[in-house]
């Protein structure tokens, strides 16, 4: 399988059976074999299931999992192969005939055949580990833009200088408590001065007259 495949349709496997199913649908659209409902219907659902089981298994995203519908994919190719033998058998298509869709049925087992032991090696496993640690840091970019942080996910200030929440919320205390500090300290200088000034106007008062 080539690297950096991003849809399953870029895969050659798929196209090669892709290719032999469409020709087999046009084959089952002509007669006689057009009437034989049953082998029709067989024929056309073979060919149907080895695209159908690349593209699920490429959507796994994991080469065992992958590797094992592409087992599925060649035993439906076979299957395929032995309901065109029938089909001569019965006089539906003529021998030369088969063996031109024979050769595309060959083409497809041997791209599926290929890439399933791409997906059985330690090479694929070693590529799907580095493909999933990409999109695991492509999320996380992604992530950290929106919420606009840097990677952690975590506000920053204007000078791009981390600032936890925590203490900034401490320094408004701290702001808080020293402020009301100095409140209570210019309202008991107040009051103390108010209480000298006012003994001091009591002791004038009391004093007493000079003598004669």
């Amino acid at each position: 399988m080539g690297h950096g495949v991003r849809r399953f349709m870029n895969l050659r496997a798929w196209q090669a059976c892709d290719a032999y199913k469409k020709a087999v649908y046009g084959l089952c659209d002509e007669p006689p074999l057009s009437r034989d409902w049953k082998l029709r219907r067989q024929l056309q659902d073979s060919v149907a299931g080895p695209p159908a089981h690349i593209a699920e298994g490429f959507g796994r995203f994991n080469p065992p999992d992958f590797a094992r519908f592409t087992v599925i994919a060649r035993a439906s190719l076979m299957e395929s192969q032995n309901h065109l033998q029938d089909a001569v058998d019965r006089k539906h298509i003529t021998e030369e005939r088969r063996a031109e869709l024979d050769g595309l049925a060959r083409a497809a087992l041997e791209e599926v055949t290929g890439l399933m032991e791409y997906l059985q090696s330690p090479e694929a496993l070693r590529n799907a580990r580095r493909a999933r640690e990409r999109r695991m840091a492509t999320r996380q970019q992604r992530r950290s833009r929106r919420v606009g942080g840097d990677s952690t996910g975590r506000p920053r200030t204007d000078t791009g200088i981390e600032r936890p929440v925590s203490i900034e919320r401490a320094a408004n205390a701290e702001h808080n408590t020293s402020a009301e500090h100095n409140a209570n300290v210019e309202h008991n200088a107040n009051a103390e001065h108010d209480t000298n000034a006012e003994r001091n106007t009591n002791a004038e008062h009391d004093e007493p007259g000079t003598r004669t």
